[in-house]
C-alpha cells in the first residue's frame, strides 16, 4: 500500500489500517516489501516472512511470487543461489530464512485440495522452492515425480496448461492417488530428516518431568560452545501438536538459562518442538524433535505411587497417626483418591486441583488437616457440589 503526500495517513487495508508516516513508502505491517502491495484476502501460504524475533530479524514479509522474481532473494526462478539452498534471503535485512515451512504448506495444500488448478499451482511452487537443491535432493526428486505424473496425464507442462485442463475436480484424474501419495511421502521424509547435516547436532534438546499437561524443556549446545566465557547463545522455541500444521511461539531463551516449563498441554498428545539457535544475529542451527505427554491415568498412577513411596520412607522416622472416621474405619489415601477422582469425573473439580490436592494430602497434610478432610467427606458425601466448593475454598491456598 503506497503512501500519498499527507504527513500521516492510514493503511487502506481494512484488516490493518496502521498509521503511516510520509516517509513510509508502504505499510510495513501488511504489505509486500518488494512490490509494496497488500492482499485483501491474504493467504499466508503465498507469503514469506523474515522470522519476527528481534533483534535477529526485521519481521517484514513479501509475496512468494515476488521473491521468486527478485535478484536479492536467492530463489529467483531462472538462477537460484546455491548458497540459499532450502532458504531465502530477506530482501529488507538480508537475513537467511528457511523455506521448508513454506514448502511444507504447498504440499499440505496439494494433498488436501479437490481442485485440479490448486493442485497444479502448489506442486509448481514446491518444485520452484527447492529447484537446484543439493541438501534436499530426495524431497526435490519426489516432487519432480509428482509433477511428471500430472504432466503426463494432462499432456503438457503444469505452468502452460490451458484453463480447460486446469478446471475440474481432482478425483477425475487417474494419477491423483499416486500424486497425493508422493506429496505425503515427501512430507514424511521431511519429518524423518528435516535438516541438512550442517545444521544438525549443535543443540541438544532434552525433556524432563513430562506429565499430562506440562513438561520441562532443556536446551544445550556442545560443551565447547557453552563453556566459553561470554559465548552467549540465543534460542527461539516453537511447538505444535503433531496433528496440526502451524507452530506457535513457546519462548525465547539465552544461555546459560536454558530451562523452560511448558504448560497448558493436552494429555496423551504428540508434540513437535522446533528450536532455532543464534550466535549474535547469525542463525547457527535449527533442530526439531518430538515428545508425547502422558495420559491423565498414567500421571495419576505415578503421583499416587510416588506419594506412597515417600510415605513409607517417612514411617521409619515419623509415626503416622491413623485418621479414623466415626464408624471406626480409617480414611486412607486410597479413599481420598477415590473421592477426588469421582468429583473430577463428575465435573466438580479440575484435574489440576485433584492432582495438587492429593500430593498435598499425601505428603504435607498433618493429622488435624486429614481429620478435617475426613469430616467434610462424611458430612457432604451426598452433596458433591458443596463438597467440591468447600475443598476448593479451604485448601486452594495450601496446595
Amino acid at each position: 500500500m503506497r503512501v500519498g503526500d499527507k504527513a500521516t495517513s492510514n493503511c487502506k487495508n481494512l484488516a490493518c489500517q496502521a498509521v503511516l508516516r510520509r516517509e513510509d513508502m508502504f505499510c510495513k505491517r501488511c504489505s509486500c516489501w518488494i512490490c509494496g502491495n497488500y492482499d485483501g484476502n491474504k493467504d499466508p501460504s503465498l507469503w514469506l516472512t523474515c522470522d519476527s524475533n528481534p533483534p535477529f530479524s526485521c519481521g517484514f514479509s513479501c509475496h512468494l511470487d515476488c521473491a521468486l522474481k527478485s535478484d536479492k532473494s536467492g530463489i529467483k526462478e531462472d538462477e537460484p543461489s546455491h548458497d540459499a539452498d532450502g532458504c531465502f534471503y530477506c530482501v529488507s535485512c538480508g537475513k537467511r530464512n528457511s523455506l521448508l515451512e513454506c514448502w511444507k504448506k504447498q504440499l499440505l495444500i496439494a494433498t488436501e485440495t479437490m481442485s485440479v488448478e490448486v493442485l497444479c499451482s502448489r506442486l509448481v511452487l514446491a518444485q520452484k522452492l527447492l529447484k537446484g537443491t543439493e541438501k534436499y535432493t530426495k524431497l526435490s526428486e519426489t516432487v519432480e515425480e509428482a509433477v511428471k505424473c500430472l504432466e503426463t496425464e494432462l499432456c503438457g507442462s503444469l505452468t502452460d496448461l490451458s484453463s480447460t485442463n486446469r478446471r475440474g475436480n481432482v478425483n477425475r484424474l487417474a494419477s491423483a492417488p499416486k500424486v497425493k501419495a508422493l506429496c505425503s511421502s515427501a512430507l514424511e521424509s521431511l519429518l524423518d530428516d528435516p535438516l541438512p547435516v550442517e545444521m544438525q547436532g549443535s543443540t541438544k534438546i532434552r525433556f524432563e518431568d513430562v506429565d499430562a499437561t506440562s513438561l520441562t524443556l532443556i536446551l544445550g549446545g556442545s560443551e565447547e560452545e557453552t563453556s566459553s566465557p561470554g559465548n552467549f547463545i540465543h534460542y527461539r522455541v516453537l511447538h505444535r501438536k503433531g496433528s496440526e500444521k502451524d507452530y506457535t511461539e513457546t519462548c525465547a531463551l539465552m544461555s546459560p538459562e536454558t530451562r523452560f516449563v511448558v504448560s497448558g498441554l493436552t494429555p496423551d498428545t504428540e508434540y513437535c518442538f522446533k528450536v532455532f539457535s543464534f550466535r549474535g544475529i547469525k542463525e547457527t542451527s535449527v533442530e526439531e524433535t518430538k515428545v508425547s505427554t502422558k495420559t491423565s491415568q498414567e500421571e495419576e498412577e505415578e503421583t499416587t505411587s510416588s506419594i506412597k513411596e515417600k510415605q513409607l520412607a517417612l514411617k521409619e522416622t515419623v509415626p503416622e497417626e491413623v485418621v479414623s472416621v466415626s464408624n471406626g474405619k480409617s480414611f486412607e489415601l486410597e479413599d481420598c483418591v477415590r473421592v477426588l477422582r469421582q468429583l473430577e469425573l463428575s465435573g466438580y473439580v479440575e484435574t489440576n486441583f485433584r492432582l495438587k490436592f492429593l500430593t498435598w494430602y499425601g505428603l504435607h497434610a498433618n493429622a488435624d488437616k486429614r481429620n478435617f478432610v475426613k469430616a467434610l467427606v462424611n458430612e457432604m458425601d451426598k452433596h458433591p457440589t458443596a463438597l467440591a466448593e468447600q475443598l476448593s475454598q479451604t485448601f486452594s491456598g495450601l496446595i
